[in-house]
């Protein structure tokens, strides 16, 4: 073997040699990747097509995935077969889960019921998905119920909130609405990733294997930056909604207080108009790591209002009263709830008449309301000044002067007799009243029999 012959074949194992360690690089870097990819990128979403998860299904999922998203609902009115089942293992073995409604929703009103119900359904869920990839909307516009269905929802979590769909679709028929959502679910089955729009999820297949639970699945990855803690954490530093159902009127002792849109308290929604006193719906509460306390305020119409500090508003709390009213004022309302929302009557139609006060009320501006009863029947709630309060007691008295009034109502329309008949006679005074014009009067009984009225002046008391 000549040297030149020599040299080559030391050139040739030389670069077999390099060949066959950068294979190894290539092929250690492939793997790397690929594990990582089998283990920390792929998101499945799972819905009852891919059936009934078993424990040791979820447990294998728990161990590759970061999270999973699974269906909960189609509209409102059809509930994913599986998934209060599947939830539930998801929870016993760790294993966190975000969740989606296929939405369906053909009005403002009808997207802040599918809102509503999939929290309902999920409260317990990592993030929340509406899934808006059909137009369905037939009252309104789709962007108007597509922001109520995001609105609806960010008044009971400060979980994230995201918007899927395919981004034509969205673009005609999401384009400003989505951009209230946290962030956008993007579906493009491509071979790269778009560039043209902002997404925090890309779903690229729909024919992805998923060794833990042996299927073919719908599977997406993070875009860039968005890691698996943005997906889990909160959007904001506030806890889960805390159901509260109170009456809360602005207290007018307090100063104005910012109305907050979000539990960031990055976005002003107003403020607090504390001369009104204004009442207001708190279907929910939050505890704020910032040690306040935040409510979740409607209007009367339902509609969302914002998140308010809990300490700029007075609760409308019942306080049990056993007394007696009597209407004497024209020109007030009784109403249905403190929303005033709905009138049950008016003052005007009912001036005399006797109702049991159960319950009072104070608004935030320290105005007293009444929960008026007929008996066993509610009568409705009505502003104190409205009405006469009877005072309960127990004196004896006996009529003392001659030509006066007994009176059959407290307006002095009515008259029930003179004194004359009953001078020297003795009665019980079971309650009396003090009136505007600045005198008390007593209302009399003879043991069950009602006398009237008359003015203290006319009694002297034994």
């Amino acid at each position: 073997m000549d040297l030149h012959m020599h040299h080559g074949l030391d050139r040739f194992r030389y670069l077999r040699l390099v060949v066959i360690a950068v294979s190894l690089l290539i092929f250690t870097g492939f793997f790397t990747q690929y594990a990582q990819a089998a283990t920390n990128s792929q998101i499945p979403d799972l819905s009852e097509w891919q059936g009934k998860l078993t424990a040791a299904q979820v447990k294998n999922l728990a161990k590759v995935e970061p999270f999973i998203i699974l269906r909960v609902q189609q509209g409102s009115d059809y509930k994913d077969k599986y998934f209060a089942q599947n939830a539930a293992l998801c929870k016993e073995y760790g294993l966190k889960y975000g969740v989606y409604s296929y939405s369906q929703y053909i009005s403002t009103a009808d997207a802040k019921q599918e809102a509503k119900d999939l929290y309902t359904r999920a409260p317990n869920a990592s993030f929340y998905v509406n899934d808006y990839e059909e137009q369905t909307v037939t009252s309104g516009t789709t962007n108007s119920a597509t922001k109520a269905w995001y609105t609806e929802l960010n008044s009971l979590t400060t979980n994230r909130i995201l918007f899927y769909s395919y981004s034509s679709f969205a673009q005609t028929y999401a384009a400003t609405a989505m951009t209230s959502y946290d962030g956008f679910w993007l579906a493009s089955y491509t071979s790269a990733e778009p560039t043209g729009i902002s997404h925090v999820l890309w779903q690229y297949t729909d024919d992805w294997y998923s060794s833990p639970i042996a299927e073919y699945v719908d599977a997406s990855l993070r875009a860039s930056g968005k890691a698996t803690s943005w997906f889990l954490s909160t959007a904001s530093t506030a806890g889960k909604a805390i159901s509260y159902k109170k009456y809360v009127s602005e207290n007018t002792a307090k100063s104005s207080y910012t109305i907050w849109g979000n539990l960031t308290l990055t976005k002003k929604l107003g403020k607090t108009a504390q001369k009104a006193a204004k009442t207001y719906y708190a279907k929910y509460e939050y505890k704020h790591s910032n040690g306040s306390t935040y409510l979740s305020l409607y209007d009367k119409n339902g509609k969302w209002v914002g998140y308010v500090n809990a300490n700029s508003m007075t609760v409308m709390t019942g306080h049990a009263y056993k007394h007696t009213a009597i209407i004497y004022k024209t020109g007030y309302s009784v109403w249905n709830n403190f929303l005033w929302a709905k009138v049950k009557h008016y003052t005007k139609n009912y001036l005399n008449k006797a109702y049991t006060i159960k319950y009072q009320y104070y608004r935030g501006n320290g105005q007293a309301y009444y929960s008026l009863y007929k008996g066993n029947t509610w009568f409705g709630y009505v502003n104190a000044k409205a009405t006469w309060k009877a005072i309960g007691t127990k004196k004896t008295v006996k009529i003392a002067k001659k030509n006066q009034t007994i009176w059959s109502n407290l307006s002095f329309t009515k008259k029930y007799g003179s004194t004359n008949s009953y001078y020297g006679k003795t009665y019980t005074v079971k309650c009396y009243y003090n009136h505007p014009n600045g005198s008390t009067y007593y209302s009399l009984y003879s043991g069950n029999t009602w006398i009237g009225y008359v003015n203290k002046n006319v009694v002297t008391v034994n």
